[in-house]
């Protein structure tokens, strides 16, 4: 019974406080020529609602008198439009513009100065159904303050944009294919004569972590699709999406290192770089998080949204680096100690982790977002979603394949003699030669009774 109430409460807590998906842009006193509304991709039988509330418009001192023409530029195309980056005069000036708006590809709503409110409603028929971009102009840059609630609704009552109607299909199967991966990996690790490291441990959570966060992501997108926002799932799915992002650049940035599998401590550089890449991955949470969550155009989803790319690059560089490191490390010791065959494959195989990583990073920052560009509106998101994720997937999967836990494996024997002088003179202090040393005997009696 206990149980019961217990689980009724949490389905209860999980269900509570919904509202509508698309929060209210709110702009105060605000002078960009340009302000970015949303896209949405627009399926035949659809509606679309603009209710804008409070409007004020100032001019601003020094006017040269040009005419105010401040209002919504609607620009319909087979793909989502670039960000517009318009420096001078008004965009309603530009040749291509007053072609699109003369030949009904584009639509200009202007708002009277002297009305306070406005609203515009329209039913998408057959042969409208396309990517429509939508911007609020301000020209010549007035002093401008409202309130705008947009709602978009595509056939069957569906608040989700054309291309991401597939989404919570593509998550739930996305999560499925990570639990059953994990099953896969704990198999792995409760074989017998295998030898198991923190680093194998940790991909097992990881991997539980990322299939937990895809079923609150495909649950969240389901809510979303009815137009609410159940922010119980929601908070759910951005606390997991934190543990997920730590742990996966963590466990990446372990492995770089060569933490457990060439050395079993950390160096001081090692721990600095930690420290840097920790705090990296929390910065590029919120930023995701006040992205998908804020409104389009408001000044804060503006900032934000230019913190997360540039925040993700470091993180990639950072990672890079420490790859790059590990493999010298290992070339020189190929190079300078006895066991040159062992080296050289550990080198070898650190060769292979930079090429995966590389690629990694190409196929889901580069590839990904020309994809966006070029993909017709109605795949546009779940397919580029789709391929990211199979990529990811891939990527985890590889690197496991490599780093695989079993008896003898050559990338992972860890011996005394690994310890460089290098690394002594990287400020590794007594407690943690100590440690090693200890360690490695540990390791190699281990080793003994495995053989």
């Amino acid at each position: 019974m206990r149980l019961k109430t217990a689980s009724s409460l949490l389905v209860a807590t999980a269900l509570a406080a919904v509202s509508y998906a698309r929060p209210e842009l709110i702009i105060s006193d605000d002078q960009r020529a340009i302000v970015n509304i949303g896209s949405f991709g627009f399926l035949p039988g659809a509606t679309l609602d603009m209710k804008l509330q409070d409007l004020e418009i100032t001019k601003y001192k020094g006017d040269d008198g040009e005419e105010t023409r401040v209002g919504f530029l609607i620009q319909k195309g087979p793909t989502e439009a670039d960000a517009v980056n318009w420096e001078e005069g008004c965009l309603l000036d530009d040749p291509i513009i007053k072609e699109e708006i003369e030949q009904g590809r584009s639509e200009f709503l202007r708002l009277d100065a002297t009305k306070t409110t406005f609203e515009y409603h329209h039913d998408v028929t057959k042969g409208e159904e396309e990517m429509w971009n939508m911007l609020f102009l301000n020209c010549p840059r007035s002093l401008v303050s409202f309130k705008l609630k947009t709602t978009e609704i595509n056939p069957g009552n569906n608040y989700l944009s054309a291309g991401d109607i597939p989404l919570p299909k593509v998550y739930g199967g996305v999560a499925l294919a990570y639990f059953v991966a994990s099953g896969l990996w704990a198999y792995m690790l409760l074989k017998k004569d295998t030898k198991v490291f923190w680093p194998h441990k940790l991909i097992f959570v990881l991997a539980v972590m990322i299939g937990i966060q895809k079923t609150f992501q495909a649950i969240k997108i389901s809510y979303m699709r009815t137009g609410v926002d159940a922010e119980g799932w929601t908070v759910m799915y951005y606390i997991f999406a934190f543990l997920k992002g730590s742990l996966s650049i963590l466990i990446i940035t372990l492995i770089a290192s060569g933490w457990m599998f060439i050395k079993p401590f950390l160096s001081q550089k090692d721990k600095k770089i930690i420290l840097i890449i920790i705090p990296l991955q929390i910065i590029s949470n919120v930023a995701s998080t006040i992205q998908n969550e804020t409104a389009i155009g408001s000044i804060n989803w503006e900032f934000w949204s230019q913190v997360f790319p540039l925040v993700d690059l470091v993180s990639c560089v950072v990672i890079l680096g420490v790859i790059v490191q590990t493999q010298r490390h290992l070339s020189e010791a190929a190079e300078a100690e006895g066991k040159v065959a062992e080296n050289k494959t550990k080198y070898k195989l650190w060769g292979s982790f930079y090429l995966v990583t590389v690629t990694y990073i190409y196929l889901t920052r580069i590839l990904v977002e020309f994809m966006k560009v070029a993909l017709p509106f109605q795949y546009v998101n779940w397919l580029v979603e789709l391929l990211n994720e199979a990529i990811t997937l891939g990527f985890y999967a590889t690197i496991g394949w490599k780093f695989r836990p079993y008896a003898n494996n050559p990338y992972t024997l860890i011996d005394e003699d690994d310890l460089d002088n290098d690394d002594i003179e990287a400020g590794i202090n007594g407690g943690e030669i100590h440690g090693l040393q200890t360690m490695s005997r540990r390791e190699g009696r281990g080793g003994e009774r495995d053989e």
